[in-house]
């Protein structure tokens, strides 16, 4: 698996820092372990259709999980932890006879459609102000959007919305992956 579109992606979406910056930031590991947790349950909950119950309460939805920091990283964990998901992510693909290889390429694709690619009418990178969210091109964002900035990477000019906790969101030009050609 190729990582140049994840790279793409992070710097696209602000997340390109060093990895001292990054350790340091209570904010983008509590966006790291949302992203990790919400898309397992998501998994779990939808794809397998179990619903996982903690101390008696029933998860239904995989963004119903509040995330509050606990202890400082430890860096031989998270190798550990990341290891075991993927190791258990093919794990499931295998058992399941999903192809989990080019399910993985179209949603790297997918995910860089999260990004407005903007044409020369904007020429300079920095946040937009609200009434200019549409990017001349009839975007909208969804509710949950607290910022929409312009990044520019390569010469090539991006919008891109994020919520209060820095995840990136979906514009309306967002179209979803079609992974049924796969199965």
């Amino acid at each position: 698996m190729d990582s140049k579109k994840i790279e793409m992606f992070l710097q696209l979406a602000g997340h390109q820092r060093s990895v001292e910056e990054s350790l340091n930031s209570p904010e983008l590991r509590k966006l790291g372990a949302q992203l990790l947790l919400s898309e397992v349950l998501e998994y779990v909950i939808k794809g397998l259709g179990v619903i996982p119950v903690v101390a008696g309460t029933p998860i239904k939805e995989p963004d119903a999980v509040q995330y509050t920091e606990g202890a400082e990283p430890h860096k031989v964990e998270m190798l550990d932890g990341l290891a075991d998901v993927a190791y258990t992510m093919f794990w499931n693909a295998r058992v399941f006879g999903l192809p989990l290889e080019q399910a993985f390429e179209l949603v790297c694709d997918n995910n860089l459609e999260k990004f407005v690619a903007l044409d020369g009418a904007r020429t300079k990178s920095g946040p937009l102000e609200r009434h200019e969210w549409h990017c001349n091109l009839d975007i909208h964002w969804p509710e949950e959007v607290k910022q929409v900035e312009v990044i520019e990477i390569s010469g090539k000019l991006f919008a891109v919305g994020k919520d209060q906790n820095g995840k990136v969101r979906k514009p309306s030009s967002y179209k979803a992956v079609n992974l049924r050609q796969l199965l």
